[in-house]
């Protein structure tokens, strides 16, 4: 989801570096929002595995590191030579943990592809530090046009009404006296769920409600389930939404979607793509003078992010 960028090729920025508290064990992370890790046979130097809970799967690579993970679908070709193939459409990205990767822009489309250890195969593919942070964005983020952002002219009293995120279709949790976040999810992304078992005390409390909008972004790795699912959690009433994904409760297979249910979650991409979002979650909230707060990726500072929601 991108505007047009210059053509060029080169390398964006200095190789990335992470702090002691980005290098905790990424692999083991991903349980944290209990799912079940099973380990897969090594492929092409990276450690595979699936994450999955009853309703949720990822399929992910790892360094021997542990200090990212990658999701996305191996392609068994060469890095090199998919390098040489997308020619001046491609951007070199700076390095994670030796991890070679590329933004290869088609039209209004783009697609991040990182090499295995080996160099032998590529995996196109999200990047995830330990603590659920959104490495690929960091790394696409000096691209001209790859991460938009929303902006807002002048302070308003509807800042939904001028952004377009009126038009979204979700589910409310928390009580309604309560500072509202909206909550981009994909049913079926183990980070929007770890997100929400972080956020369910604060909204017990009353300090937040979210408005959990479903999108459909990972069908490439689960086979159509994120589609599947997103259409059965908007073909809910609005006030059954959030409580049925939070606990589990969706059962496409047990009805038919709504007939506009297709029309909503079309609706709800259109408007994450007008925002630059790239990944799930993500958080935007309304200021009370007009401006926009947002966080890509899980809320690594609970009490910070509440702060700002409250302003």
């Amino acid at each position: 989801m991108s505007t047009p960028i210059e053509s060029r090729s080169d390398t964006i920025g200095p190789p990335l570096e992470h702090n002691d508290k980005d290098r905790r064990d990424a692999v083991a992370h991903l349980g944290v929002a209990g799912a079940n890790i099973e380990k897969l046979p090594d492929l092409h130097g990276f450690e595979a595995g699936i994450a999955h809970t009853r309703n949720e799967l990822l399929v992910f690579f790892a360094p021997e590191s542990h200090a990212i993970v990658l999701s996305g679908t191996l392609i068994p070709v060469p890095y090199d030579t998919l390098r040489s193939l997308a020619g001046s459409r491609a951007h070199d990205l700076a390095p994670v943990d030796g991890i070679r990767g590329m933004f290869v822009r088609a039209d209004n489309r783009f697609q991040v592809v990182y090499a295995t250890p080996d160099g032998k195969a590529a995996v196109a593919a999200r990047m995830w530090g330990a603590t659920g942070q959104d490495i690929t964005k960091d790394q696409i983020r000096g691209i001209p046009g790859a991460v938009p952002e929303i902006s807002i002219s002048g302070a308003s009293s509807d800042a939904n009404e001028q952004s377009g995120l009126q038009g979204l279709s979700g589910g409310l949790i928390g009580i309604p006296s309560a500072p509202e976040v909206i909550m981009f999810i994909d049913p079926q992304c183990i980070y929007s769920t770890k997100a929400m078992h972080i956020l369910q005390p604060a909204i017990d409390a009353g300090k937040v409600r979210l408005k959990i909008v479903p999108l459909s972004l990972l069908d490439y790795e689960d086979n159509g389930a994120s589609t599947v699912n997103a259409r059965a959690m908007l073909s809910l009433p609005a006030h059954e939404m959030a409580q049925a994904w939070v606990n589990g409760r969706l059962n496409p297979e047990l009805a038919a979607p709504e007939p506009d249910s297709g029309e909503k979650l079309a609706r709800n991409t259109r408007i994450a793509r007008q925002i630059g979002l790239i990944g799930t979650p993500t958080f935007v909230w309304m200021h009370r003078n007009g401006g926009i707060g947002r966080i890509d990726g899980v809320p690594t500072d609970v009490a910070t992010f509440l702060t700002s929601v409250a302003q």
